[in-house]
C-alpha cells in the first residue's frame, strides 16, 4: 500500500490535471460542467451546533462524504496534519500545497471556471480577506472558547500566528552584543551585516504602526528605518534566507520567521533576547462556500483548532488555542506582539509595498502619502 505522502501526491495530480482540463474547456468558450454551489445552509447548521453533538453530527456526515480537499500554503498541513487527520476519522484527504499568490490565483481560476475544486482553504488573513471579498469562503463558527480573540477574524478563526521578528546568528553574534530594540539596528556597526527579506510590506506596516502608537513622528521613524536599510542587503525567501543567516552569510536577518528558530534544535541561531514589535500573521483553515463535502469541511477546520494545535506548535507557528496543548510556554511576551493590520493592506496593500520598495532601495518616499 503506497505511503500517505505519496497516496496524497497522487491524489493531488489527479486534481491538478482535471482543474486544467476544466480551465481548457472554459477559455475555449465552452460552459463549464460544474455547477455552482453555495453550502450556506449547511454551514448555517453546523454553526448552531456545540459539545459533543456537533462533533458527532460532523463525524457521521463527513464519513458519509468520504473525502476532504484541501488548498494550503503549508507542508505541515500534508506532511502531518493530513495523516493525523485520515488515521482518527478514515477520511480521505487530498492536499494541494503552492505559495500563497498561487493558491488565491488557483481558487480565482477555478471560480471562473464554475466552482472553486476544495473544500478547505489553509493560508493567510490578507489571502483570506480577498477570497472572502470575492464570496469564496463558507461562515465558519467553531465551537473551540480557547481560542486567541486576536486570532478571530470577521471571516476566519486563525489556528496560528506566524511571528516575523530579528533573529542572530549564535555564533557571529554574542548574547551581551544582540540588539536590544530595533533601533540598535541603524548603528553603522551593522553595515554589511543584516538582512532584510524584500517582500515583508507587511512587517514593515506594523513596525510604522508600533512606533506611530507609541509617540514616535515620521520623521523620526523614516530615520529610523533609512539607517536600518543603509546597513542591510535585501534577501528573498525566507526559508532561504534562515538557512543562509545560519551559515554566517549575515548576522541578523531582521525579518525572520520565529517557527523557523524554535522548530529546530537550539544552538546556530536565536531570536533571544527578543526584538519588538514582532509582526503576527493570522493563519487558518476555512471551508470553501462551495465545497462539495461541507461537513468534512467544517471537521477538518475544527480539527484544525483543537488537535492539530500541538502538531502545528513550533512546526508552523505559535498556536492560537494553547489550551489544547499540554504545558504550553508562549515563546514571546505579549507586549512585542502586533497582529498585522489586514485591513490597511486590503485596501493600501500596493502603497505600502511600494513605500518598502523605496525603502529597501533608497528612493522616497518610505511612506505613504498620510500614512499615519
Amino acid at each position: 500500500m503506497p505511503a500517505p505522502a505519496l497516496r496524497t501526491a497522487r491524489r493531488v495530480t489527479a486534481l491538478v490535471g482535471a482543474l486544467a482540463a476544466l480551465v481548457l474547456v472554459v477559455s475555449c468558450g465552452r460552459p463549464s460542467s460544474l455547477d455552482p454551489i453555495d453550502n450556506s445552509a449547511a454551514y448555517a447548521r453546523f454553526n448552531a451546533m456545540s459539545g459533543q453533538s456537533r462533533h458527532d453530527t460532523l463525524v457521521r456526515e463527513a464519513k458519509k462524504e468520504g473525502s476532504v480537499i484541501v488548498y494550503t500554503t503549508s507542508d505541515a498541513v500534508s506532511d502531518i496534519v493530513a495523516p493525523a487527520f485520515e488515521k482518527k476519522y478514515g477520511i480521505t484527504v487530498s492536499v494541494y500545497r503552492a505559495t500563497t499568490e498561487t493558491l488565491r490565483q488557483r481558487i480565482l481560476q477555478e471560480a471562473d471556471a464554475g466552482r472553486p475544486l476544495n473544500d478547505v482553504v489553509e493560508t493567510n488573513d490578507i489571502e483570506m480577506a480577498i477570497l472572502n471579498q470575492k464570496h469564496l469562503l463558507g461562515a465558519y463558527r467553531p465551537d473551540v472558547p480557547g481560542v486567541d480573540t486576536r486570532a478571530r477574524l470577521p471571516f476566519m478563526t486563525g489556528a496560528y500566528f506566524i511571528a516575523t521578528l530579528p533573529v542572530h546568528n549564535s555564533r557571529l553574534v554574542k548574547s551581551a552584543d544582540a540588539p536590544r530594540q530595533l533601533s540598535d539596528l541603524a548603528d553603522p556597526r551593522w553595515k554589511g551585516k543584516i538582512a532584510l527579506e524584500q517582500n515583508d510590506d507587511n512587517w514593515y506596516l506594523s513596525v510604522y504602526r508600533y512606533f506611530h502608537q507609541h509617540g514616535m513622528s515620521d520623521a523620526d521613524f523614516t530615520t529610523m528605518m533609512k539607517g536600518i536599510a543603509a546597513n542591510a542587503r535585501p534577501v528573498s525567501g525566507h526559508l532561504t534566507s534562515h538557512d543562509l543567516l545560519k551559515s554566517g552569510q549575515y548576522a541578523v536577518f531582521v525579518t525572520d520567521f520565529l517557527h523557523y528558530v524554535t522548530g529546530q534544535a537550539p544552538g546556530a541561531v536565536d531570536y533571544k533576547p527578543a526584538v519588538g514589535p514582532v509582526n503576527l500573521q493570522v493563519l487558518g483553515a476555512v471551508p470553501m462556500r462551495g465545497a462539495e463535502h461541507p461537513a468534512a469541511a467544517t471537521l477538518w477546520s475544527d480539527f484544525y483548532l483543537t488537535d492539530a494545535q500541538p502538531l502545528l506548535n513550533n512546526v508552523s507557528g505559535i498556536p492560537t488555542n494553547p489550551s489544547a496543548i499540554p504545558g504550553y510556554r508562549a515563546p514571546l511576551a505579549a507586549d512585542d506582539e502586533v497582529v498585522e493590520d489586514w485591513q490597511t493592506l486590503l485596501t493600501s496593500g500596493p502603497a505600502w509595498s511600494a513605500a518598502y520598495d523605496n525603502l529597501l532601495s533608497g528612493k522616497g518616499p518610505v511612506l505613504p502619502k498620510g500614512a499615519s
